[in-house]
């Protein structure tokens, strides 16, 4: 059978081109749908470890690319690894891969040095972003007015905070407010704090 996932990071993200690009190739696909930080393991989201434990040997899951299955790249890599060692075939949109163990020793080593090569290039990359962005941090840290421009924050949003703490006053968990509200857990948490509940 042939399943896809999709994930974005709050509810004000949409879903709809990943759904679209994947129903161009894969028109009926059933497709789990998250919308959760890429911080949470693929084991902790809600439709993603469904997802996983309704797979079988010679399935196939089709996702827009590897990152939606992980928090980070390791992540990603150890869920397809175990999908593989399982028998599921992983087919990517965006870069069209397929991800599969043949049970031909070389097809399987080529398959793992492919896995090995996206997680280390991945890596490298979100390295260079992060420093590319502290250099931008660090040359406008040079002029204190532009600085303080640049960075004097969001405005807090009292009806999203206001609903925050009438869910968390209902009993729910800082996990089940912020897929509700969707925000991160730290802003239910910093709601909490700062409500006193």
């Amino acid at each position: 059978m042939e399943f896809a996932y999709v994930r974005v990071s709050t509810a004000t993200q949409t879903t709809d081109s990943q759904i679209s690009d994947i129903q161009k190739s894969y028109p009926g696909i059933e497709i789990s749908t998250d919308v959760c930080s890429g911080t949470v393991p693929a084991t902790e989201r809600e439709q993603l470890s469904r997802l996983l434990d309704k797979l079988r040997k010679d399935d196939v899951l089709v996702v827009w690319w590897i990152d939606r299955l992980g928090r980070d790249y390791h992540d990603s890599e150890t869920t397809i690894r175990e999908l593989l060692n399982r028998g599921v075939t992983i087919k990517t949109i965006n870069q069209n891969m397929t991800f599969a163990y043949s049970g031909n020793d070389m097809q399987d080593m080529t398959t793992n040095i492919q896995l090995t090569m996206i997680t280390a290039m991945a890596a490298a990359e979100r390295k260079n972003r992060l420093a590319s962005a502290e250099a931008g941090r660090q040359a406008i840290k040079q002029d204190p007015k532009l600085w303080a421009e640049k960075f004097s924050g969001r405005k807090p949003n009292m009806e999203r905070k206001a609903k925050i703490i009438e869910l968390l006053e209902q009993g729910l968990s800082v996990r089940e407010v912020a897929m509700k509200v969707g925000c991160n857990p730290s802003t239910v948490q910093r709601a909490k704090k700062i409500g006193s509940i």
